[in-house]
C-alpha cells in the first residue's frame, strides 16, 4: 500500500471510528437525558442523599460509555495490525484516549494517524461528557435555589 494510500486509510478508519463512537456516547447520553426528565430524579422534593447517588449512577454510566469506545479503539488498532496482542491496543488506547500519551508504547510511523484521531475521539467525547455534566449540575444547582 503506498504511503499516501495509507494515509487515506488511516483518516477514513479513524474517522468511522470517531463516528461509531460519536454515536453511542450521544445515544448513551440522550437516552439519559430522556430518562432523567421522565422520572424527575432532581425534583426539589428528592433528597440530596437521593440526588447524589443518581449522579454517581450517571457518572458509572457515561464511565461505562467511555470505557467501550476505548475497547472500539483498541479493537480498530488490532485488526490492522498496529498493536500485537490485546493488552497492547487496549493500553495504547486508553492513554490516547484520555490524551494522557505516556510515550511508552509508540505507533510505528505508519500508523500515526489513527493515533491521532483515537486522540481526537476522546477529546471530543470527553467534551461531550463535560458539557451534560455541567448541564445537569446547572439544572440541580437551579432547582435547589427555587
Amino acid at each position: 500500500m503506498g504511503s499516501s494510500m495509507l494515509v487515506l486509510f488511516q483518516i477514513v478508519l479513524g474517522s468511522a471510528v470517531l463516528l461509531i463512537c460519536a454515536m453511542l456516547h450521544i445515544l448513551v447520553i440522550a437516552r439519559m437525558i430522556r430518562h432523567l426528565r421522565t422520572h424527575e430524579y432532581f425534583s426539589p422534593d428528592r433528597s440530596t442523599r437521593y440526588q447524589i447517588v443518581t449522579v454517581c449512577l450517571l457518572f458509572l454510566v457515561l464511565l461505562g460509555s467511555h470505557t467501550v469506545q476505548i475497547y472500539i479503539c483498541a479493537f480498530s488498532l488490532w485488526v490492522i495490525g498496529a498493536l500485537p496482542g490485546y493488552e497492547a491496543p487496549i493500553y495504547y488506547s486508553l492513554v490516547t484516549y484520555t490524551t494522557v500519551g505516556y510515550g511508552d508504547v509508540v505507533l510505528s510511523p505508519g500508523y500515526r494517524i489513527k493515533g491521532a484521531m483515537i486522540s481526537v475521539t476522546g477529546i471530543l467525547m470527553f467534551g461531550m461528557t463535560t458539557a451534560f455534566v455541567v448541564g445537569l449540575f446547572s439544572r440541580i444547582l437551579g432547582e435547589k435555589e427555587v
